[in-house]
């Protein structure tokens, strides 16, 4: 008989089975209490307070500057057209872009695990970026001249600055009008762009999305308020617009939301906002409209009824190739190893012992075969 069993492993305790969640409520992990999206959101208003005090710091800086002689930007020359300048739009887009590292920083401090932001996998996913940023350009581009050139036969103007309108001083495509610098602004938009775009959707896709998310314990209103409410949020955010143009960024933000869902990341909303950020600046630049581009504040129906059915096309393209690659889209906690137990044969007095008596007769025959042996 041997001294100990088999081990045998103890069941795991109460409460430890794998918890998979959507992206909305990816926040919403075993490590979840009431207090941690309020940690999150004071981490997010430290990091804008640090921001805000660096501008301010600029602003001291330029003040000693001028005093001293020394020219520095200054910040009241900046103007609509500054902003359609190549340092405009680098500052701008860089600006824009801070929303990745905010939304990381306020992620981290409510989860710990800053990369849930990007998606389930609490990383990004390269392939499914670079993949779907491909797609979306190539059915992007025709559908996009192809509803200018719609525009243009309904006596319309597009608004990306291309001239390429029903108007008499209309000619065509060809040859183009590019703005002076650019060869600049190319470099600042192939460069910023994709950071401008996926720091948009960090912010308002990610964190905001997350972070509502956490509040809500059932699956379809987590899935739906975060939507509706960043979309909101997301066109408001771009300013003063007219009807049409504030339902473009509205139903814009929607889809990026289904995108993100579907998926379980931000990587498809991503590459569809890059795609057409990109296309646009890069048509604008081609017929020297950035400024009108960056600040259009209405466009007609008609075009903003055309903008949204292209936006809705390239989506459903983007979500058929998704279905196909079949993304991860719960995360999944990891469960803690459950400890084994050894159970030990019990250790008795030899004189109570199943075997005693034998091994005790063993012992005296030993010593009585000793014996005769001397």
């Amino acid at each position: 008989m041997t001294d100990a069993m088999t081990p045998v492993p103890a069941p795991p305790p109460a409460g430890t089975a794998p918890a998979s969640r959507e992206y909305p409520q990816a926040l919403r992990g075993p490590w979840h209490r009431w207090w941690r999206p309020l940690l999150g959101l004071g981490a997010l208003v430290a990091a804008l307070v640090v921001l805000f005090g660096a501008m301010l710091l600029y602003l001291f800086v330029f003040i000693v500057a001028q005093a001293a002689g020394v020219q520095l930007l200054d910040p009241t020359s900046v103007t609509d057209a500054w902003f359609a300048s190549p340092v405009g739009l680098l500052v701008t887009n860089l600006g824009l872009a801070l929303g990745i590292p905010l939304a990381l920083v306020a992620t981290w401090a409510q989860a710990k695990r800053a990369g849930l932001v990007s998606s389930v996998v609490a990383r990004v996913r390269w392939r499914l970026l670079l993949g779907g940023l491909g797609l979306a350009l190539l059915v992007l581009v025709p559908l996009t001249l192809g509803s200018d050139l719609v525009l243009t036969q309904l006596d319309l103007p597009a608004d990306d600055g291309s001239g390429a309108d029903g108007s008499g001083d209309d000619e065509g495509w060809w040859p183009l009008t590019p703005a002076s610098a650019w060869m600049a602004l190319t470099v600042v938009v192939l460069l910023t762009t994709p950071l401008q775009a996926a720091g948009e959707e960090y912010f308002f896709r990610g964190w905001l999305s997350q972070w509502i998310g956490s509040w809500l314990r059932w699956r379809w209103l987590a899935v739906v308020v975060p939507a509706v409410v960043t979309a909101f949020l997301f066109a408001l955010a771009h300013g003063t617009q007219s009807p049409w143009l504030f339902a473009d960024r509205l139903v814009f933000g929607l889809i990026a939301s289904l995108l993100v869902w579907r998926t379980g990341g931000l990587e498809l909303a991503v590459a569809l906002h890059v795609a057409n950020n990109l296309l646009a600046f890069g048509l604008a630049i081609a017929y020297d409209g950035l400024a009108d581009s960056l600040l259009i504040t209405e466009v007609p129906p008609v075009e903003g009824a055309i903008s949204i059915g292209v936006t809705i096309v390239t989506t459903a393209v983007l979500l058929w190739w998704a279905r196909r690659r079949r993304p991860t889209r719960m995360v999944t906690d990891p469960v803690p190893a459950a400890p084994v137990l050894t159970y030990q044969a019990a250790s008795y007095p030899a004189a109570y012992r199943a075997d005693a008596g034998l091994a005790s007769g063993h012992a005296a025959e030993g010593d009585t075969a000793k014996g005769d042996r001397a």
